[in-house]
């Protein structure tokens, strides 16, 4: 397991807001696995930019979302998994956060980490 793509997604789950720091560090990390693709700053805000960045790095996985849509912390917590329909995954990805965006990229991270 990767220490510092952990402790990456532990600090995303923890930010009210990604500051540009951040944001900067997690787009890094997930660069080196994506494709070559250009990731965005803006994109680390965006559930639909994040979704797709699963998309592009983890294709077939199942992703499941559960939270509160309140803000500013909604309590959001997603799941990445090889499959839904077993539950004995090698490395999956279970990430939390104030808004969904977060809690995504956070479970992507977690995956990400996993898998090294």
């Amino acid at each position: 397991m990767n220490k510092e793509l952990t402790d990456l997604a532990m600090e995303v789950e923890s930010a009210l807001t990604l500051e540009d720091e951040l944001a900067n560090r997690a787009i890094a990390a997930i660069s080196s696995v994506a494709a070559g693709r250009k990731i965005e700053r803006h994109s680390m805000d965006s559930t639909d930019d994040v979704l797709a960045l699963i998309y592009l790095i983890r294709p077939g996985w199942s992703v499941s979302m559960k939270g509160v849509a309140r803000l500013p912390n909604g309590h959001w917590r997603c799941t990445l998994r090889r499959s839904e329909s077993r539950d004995n995954d090698e490395y999956l990805g279970v990430g939390r956060g104030p808004t969904l965006p977060h809690a995504l990229l956070a479970a992507l991270l977690k995956a990400l980490a996993f898998a090294e």
